[in-house]
This record gives structure tokens, C-alpha cells and sequence, in this order.
């Protein structure tokens, strides 16, 4: 927009040139306003100009922490890859030694166990049967104790894999009711399995071994009332409980009682025989089994272990 002098006459009054004053003053005004729009564009260009050279910085410093603290990650678990492969190597040294000793030392034992059972038959007197009976008795704990190590140690070391199959859990149901009914008759105790005419899919040897430990433990600490094996589908599952009315377990007990060679309060208190090796045994089993144990107790009123 502009304006030309020359328009103006000689004879125009002032009127005239209060008009052109005004339209001056307006087209000032317009092009100062212009100026003003112009350099605060200008302005916050720049400023946006400054701000993305602030976010580009800070960019590159998070960029280069990531990448120090991803580094120092990858070193983290190589160094964590090597230490559990040399765990698994130590495991399976363990493993390797334990078998070869526990051969070494049952076959003396053994030997013991008959030449015993060949002076207790040659003993007449009764304190002579009581002794070699307490050395006999002593030699098997010595025996259990090497085979249930051993056992311990191949499940550490992974070495003992589920052999799955189908099969009727009444099989299994069958054998806990003639191994602990006797048991838990001769001790004054109620010994009811409930059957349930499933078939499943386990290991039919490492489930039974899990529920004879779990029964034999029950039958140990209950002094009256009785031991429970019940069975039950829950939501397409089979879940099954070993109920007793023994003394129960106490809070602090709860995560100890799964250490190997712990033998809580009941069994200090009662003088129970056992190596404290049968729940270490029974969360090693069920962990390479894949299923859950869950444990309710109340002191003074008993257990409940359930098996999902």
C-alpha cells in the first residue's frame, strides 16, 4: 500500500490534508502492526529454534545413558548366563559324585544289614534280639538317608525328568490305603481314602511318591483322630487333599518346613523319628511335576495339602 504526494493539489484546503493525515496514520498503523506480527514470528521461530536445540541435547544424553545401561545389562547377564551354567555343571558334579558314593557306601551297608540279620538268628537272649534289632534299624535310617539325598540331588540338578502317562489315580489311591491303614490302625487313628475312578495324566511313580510322603507325615503327627485322602474334580482339574487332625503347622513354619533336615516344633517336641527330608523331597517333586501345593494348617487341629 501506498500513497502518492503528487495527488495533492495547490488549491486543496485543509480539509484535504486532514484526509490525508488520517489515511497516513492509518497505513502507519497497519504497517507497524505488520512489523510487530513479523518480528514476534521471527521471535518465536527462534525460540522454537532454541527448544528443539535443547530437546536434541537432551535426546542424545538419554540416547547415550540407554545405550551405557543397555551395555552394562548385556555384561550383566553374561555374566549371570555363565554363573548358571557353571551352577548346572557344579549340580550335575554333585550328582555324579553323590551316585557314585551312595553306590560305594549301601554296598557296605547292605553287607552290614546281613551280617547283622546272621548274628541276631545266632542270639538267643532277648537283649541280644533288642540290639541287633536297633542296629538294624539304624543301618536303614543310614540307607534312606543316601538314597533320599541322592534323590534331592538329581531333581536340583534337573536330571530326573516326568515320565507322563495316563493311567487310573485309583492305582495310586490304592497303594497309600495298604501301605499307611496299618500304620494309622496300630496308632489308634481313622485311615479313609476316597476313591474317584479318574484317569490322569502324571507321572504315576513320582505322584505316588508325593502323596506317601505327604501320608506319612500326617499319620506321624496325628495323635488322635484320623488322616484323609480325598479326591475332587474343581473346574476340569483333579485336585487332591491329604487331611489330618494333627497338630498343625505354625506361621513361622510355613516357608522353614520345606528346608531339607527341618523338623519343627511337633517333631521336637514329640521325639518323632525322620530325617526332615520328606517335604523337601515333595516340593522338589511337584515343582518338576508342574503343579501347585497349596498348605492350610491350624495349630492344635491339623493340616490340609492340596494338590492341584
Amino acid at each position: 500500500m501506498s500513497i502518492e504526494w503528487d495527488d495533492l493539489k495547490p488549491g486543496d484546503g485543509p480539509a484535504a490534508l486532514e484526509r490525508r493525515l488520517e489515511k497516513l496514520i492509518k497505513i502507519n498503523a497497519v504497517l507497524m502492526d505488520r512489523v510487530e506480527r513479523s518480528m514476534d514470528q521471527q521471535g518465536n521461530a527462534f525460540s522454537l529454534f532454541q527448544t528443539a536445540i535443547g530437546l536434541d541435547a537432551k535426546v542424545r544424553s538419554r540416547t547415550e545413558e540407554l545405550t551405557w545401561a543397555l551395555r552394562r545389562l548385556e555384561r550383566s547377564n553374561e555374566a549371570l548366563v555363565l554363573a548358571k551354567d557353571e551352577a548346572e555343571r557344579a549340580n550335575l558334579s554333585k550328582t555324579r559324585f553323590l551316585a557314585a558314593a551312595s553306590h560305594d557306601l549301601l554296598q557296605p551297608l547292605n553287607a552290614a544289614r546281613l551280617t547283622n540279620s546272621v548274628l541276631s538268628e545266632m542270639q538267643e537272649s532277648e537283649d541280644a534280639q533288642r540290639l541287633s534289632g536297633q542296629i538294624e534299624q539304624s543301618l536303614q535310617t543310614i540307607e534312606d538317608l543316601i538314597k533320599t539325598l541322592l534323590d534331592i540331588s538329581k531333581l536340583d540338578a534337573g536330571v530326573v525328568t516326568p515320565d507322563l502317562q495316563t493311567f487310573p489315580l485309583d492305582t495310586v489311591l490304592s497303594v497309600l490305603e495298604a501301605s499307611f491303614g496299618p500304620q494309622a490302625a496300630a496308632k489308634g487313628l481313622k485311615f479313609k481314602v476316597r476313591r474317584c475312578g479318574l484317569l490322569v495324566r502324571s507321572d504315576p511313580l513320582m505322584l505316588q511318591r508325593v502323596l506317601q510322603n505327604l501320608v506319612s507325615n500326617a499319620v506321624r503327627y496325628t495323635k488322635q483322630g484320623g488322616v484323609l485322602v480325598g479326591v475332587r474334580t474343581r473346574d476340569a482339574e483333579c485336585v487332591v487333599d491329604v487331611v489330618d487332625t494333627g497338630c498343625g503347622i505354625s506361621e513361622a513354619e510355613r516357608e522353614t518346613m520345606f528346608v531339607e533336615f527341618y523338623r519343627g516344633a511337633a517333631a521336637a517336641e514329640g521325639n518323632h523319628t525322620g530325617l526332615g527330608l520328606g517335604l523337601a523331597i515333595v516340593q522338589r517333586t511337584v515343582a518338576a511335576l508342574g503343579y501347585p501345593l497349596e498348605v492350610k494348617s491350624a495349630l492344635g487341629k491339623g493340616s490340609t495339602f492340596r494338590l492341584k
